[in-house]
């Protein structure tokens, strides 16, 4: 199954360490995601990229990432017990479908929808 990376909700940070976090996952705005696998490392990579921050800012309050698992996957970024000043919300959605071009005159002959 394919998934797709939405546009990452990003808050205003006060500090070094939230805008370098949010410039890094903008990167990552409407991607496909081709497989189960590369998801769950991206996940893993969202929380690797927090524990470097983390090392790279000892000053500041370590990052926490919540990982929320139903229909899609929401990934929330905020410093530890301190829900309320939110660095970025990310959303992962399966893919439902793909739309392929066909050149066939009639209606039933086009191809798309579920796969």
């Amino acid at each position: 199954m394919k998934f797709f990376i939405d546009e990452p909700k990003t808050y205003q940070s006060v500090n070094n360490k939230g805008r370098a976090m949010n410039k890094w996952i903008s990167t990552f705005a409407h991607v496909l995601i081709p497989d189960e696998l590369s998801r769950d490392a991206f996940i893993e990579s969202v929380r690797a990229k927090a524990s470097m921050l983390d090392e790279e800012f000892p000053r500041t309050k370590p990052l926490r990432v919540d990982v929320l698992r139903g229909n899609h996957i929401q990934i929330s970024v905020y410093p530890d017990k301190n829900q309320f000043n939110t660095v970025f919300i990310v959303y992962i959605y399966p893919v439902r479908g793909e739309f392929r071009f066909c050149e066939a005159s009639d209606p039933k002959m086009l191809e798309g929808g579920m796969k």
